[in-house]
């Protein structure tokens, strides 16, 4: 039986993400990345002329009074200038503007200065046309600026809204400290990618407002960049300052749009790396437990384990459709959107991490990556299956998306929109995540955004059924936009059989017979939806994954060449037209009436 499986849920000083989380000095490593990119600051630069505000920090016995200029000429005697500055940095080959905030200077708290220098960030990025790196770490909105400094929240916001729109490049914010406040709930949201370095902690109340709201302290770690990636607030968690920027220029180079857009040919080949003559079956890495990724090269010290080879198929065909329904539950061997991006593609970086557990690699329900093929990128974004070590060989577990699995695939869509990418989904879910919280948070609302946000994105679509489409959960990442194919075992059900034979029969736990008679009759394989008329391609399954990969790319890279022929309007009037005509069965006029 495949199990409901996903990022694992925050268990104070004993989850596996927390192993090897360290602490963080925020000027020092600050100063350490300026110097790794080359950082040349802007000779712009402001300060407060006067207290339009008037708080006053009323002295102790023996103490004076302290105004905001008392304070703010006590930090400029200490020779600090501001919470934050801006100006070019490199990053690889890659030019950007560089906005940092300082814990030096009043712990980083965002004033109508800061305000001023994020603007003027955001303006040269857009008058040089270059990608917008922002550094967060910030106690929140500066007490002694009140309402002003609160608008400066959305003053960050605009800005970088008018940067997405003028300018089709990365807006990424990361975070090197403590993040708390208004930073927090405006700029850090808004931007397209937001990474963190370990050890940082993020989020709008601070762990002392909590416990005088709710009368409890707050557990350690609970607020950690490291729950913060589990809870899908953060995408990608590094360990320090020097992989930022080398996770940074992966980023950049990924999304760098070449000169000639649509040079492919249906004849490009993938890159097939890392395979070995010997043993073609996959190949999973268990390394020590924690944090892991983005990076796919498996660790030194890791264990490599392959699952067995897939059993032969029973003569009978009701048996058969019940033993590829439990492959598509169970069989490690199948690809997955990670495998594909990393080997149906010449280049990919994954906009991810997953958690090492002892027995257990468990990714996010919902993934993306970026991946390039010969030139032109896409944004491949589905879900992803975690996997469970069982002695000496690997099975697979299913992907269960939640509300926050399908915000996510929302957000990394914005960002291939906005650079103009055509977008690859891969499906293989029985279902969205069926937990009382998770349809207390929304579960219906996230499906229905997500089928919307799919079938609506602008640029070619291609879709990829891997293993199984289950239920609302499974068509909210199988947008029936420009292509969709199917793998040839792959089955999609309106719920898996198992929930189906316990509607059909009425009972909660169905007989292996009933299950049987329902998954052998629902019309569920890959080749009945071809003669249904709702998918467009079933591509066959080589002997082993890398062959399969193969076998996809080819088809993906014909349809999207002619995909790309077409302009915007035309690409959506034929996608209008398909998905009006999503019927597959003959329908006539009502006469009996």
């Amino acid at each position: 039986e495949g199990l409901p499986v996903g990022l694992p849920q925050f268990q104070p000083a004993e989850s596996p993400h927390l192993k090897g989380r360290r602490k963080v000095n925020s000027p020092r490593e600050l100063q350490e990345l300026q110097e790794l990119v080359n950082f040349k600051p802007s000779h712009e630069r402001w300060r407060i002329s006067r207290d339009l505000i008037g708080l006053i920090r009323r002295g102790g016995q023996g103490e004076k009074d302290e105004s905001y200029l008392d304070k703010l000429r006590r930090e400029y005697g200490r020779g600090q200038v501001e919470s934050s500055n801006y100006g070019l940095a490199t990053i690889g080959t890659h030019q950007v503007v560089l906005y940092a905030m300082n814990w030096d200077f009043f712990a980083g708290s965002l004033g109508v200065v800061s305000g001023e220098t994020f603007q003027a960030a955001a303006d040269l990025a857009i008058s040089k046309k270059v990608p917008f790196i922002s550094v967060y770490v910030s106690s929140g909105v500066r007490q002694h600026e009140n309402f002003a400094g609160l608008t400066q929240m959305t003053r960050m916001v605009e800005a970088i809204r008018n940067y997405k729109e003028r300018v089709r490049l990365p807006q990424v914010a990361v975070l090197l400290g403590n993040v708390w406040g208004g930073v927090s709930a405006s700029a850090v949201p808004n931007a397209d990618l937001i990474v963190a370095t370990s050890g940082t902690d993020f989020g709008f109340a601070g762990p002392n407002v909590i416990e005088a709201f709710e009368g409890a302290s707050v557990p350690s770690g609970s607020q950690s960049a490291e729950t913060n990636l589990l809870d899908r607030n953060i995408d990608v968690v590094l360990s320090d300052v020097r992989g930022v920027v080398e996770y940074l220029d992966s980023v950049l180079s990924s999304t760098r749009l070449p000169d000639r857009q649509h040079q492919l040919t249906a004849q490009s080949r993938p890159s097939i790396r890392n395979v070995s003559a010997i043993d073609a079956r996959r190949a999973f890495s268990f390394g020590a437990v924690g944090i892991h990724g983005p990076a796919f090269d498996d660790s030194a010290d890791a264990e490599i384990l392959h699952p067995p080879v897939t059993r032969p198929v029973s003569e009978d065909p009701s048996d058969a459709l019940v033993e590829r329904y439990q492959r598509l539950m169970t069989d490690a061997n199948r690809v997955d959107l990670e495998f594909v991006v990393r080997y149906a593609f010449s280049d990919a970086t994954a906009l991810y991490n997953y958690v090492q557990e002892p027995d257990y690699l468990r990714y996010p329900a919902v993934i993306a990556a970026v991946a390039r093929i010969d030139g032109p990128p896409f944004v491949g974004v589905g879900t992803q299956p975690s996997y469970q070590r069982i002695g000496d060989t690997v099975v697979k577990r299913p992907a269960n998306p939640g509300p926050e699995d399908f915000a996510y695939m929302e957000r990394m869509l914005d960002l291939g929109q906005r650079l103009g990418l055509p977008a690859v989904f891969v499906t293989d879910t029985l279902g969205a995540r069926p937990t009382l919280e998770s349809e207390r948070r929304g579960q219906s609302r996230a499906i229905a955004r997500s089928i919307l946000r799919g079938i609506d994105y602008p640029h070619p679509v291609i879709t990829v059924v891997a293993g199984a489409l289950g239920s609302g959960g499974g068509l909210a990442t199988t947008p029936m936009a420009d292509h969709v194919i199917m793998l040839e075992n792959a089955m999609a059900f309106v719920a898996e059989p198992r929930s189906a034979a316990s509607i059909l029969y009425k009972t909660p736990n169905p007989t292996p017979d009933q299950i049987k008679v329902t998954v052998s009759t629902m019309r569920s394989s890959a080749a009945d939806q071809l003669e249904l008329g709702l998918i467009d391609e079933v591509v066959s399954e080589g002997r082993t994954p890398f062959e399969t990969v193969e076998n996809l790319h080819s088809a993906i890279m014909k349809s999207y060449v002619s995909l790309a022929e077409m302009n915007e309007k035309k690409l959506r009037q034929r996608r209008a037209e398909r998905i009006r005509n999503l019927r597959a069965f003959d329908i006539v006029p009502d006469t009996t009436q």
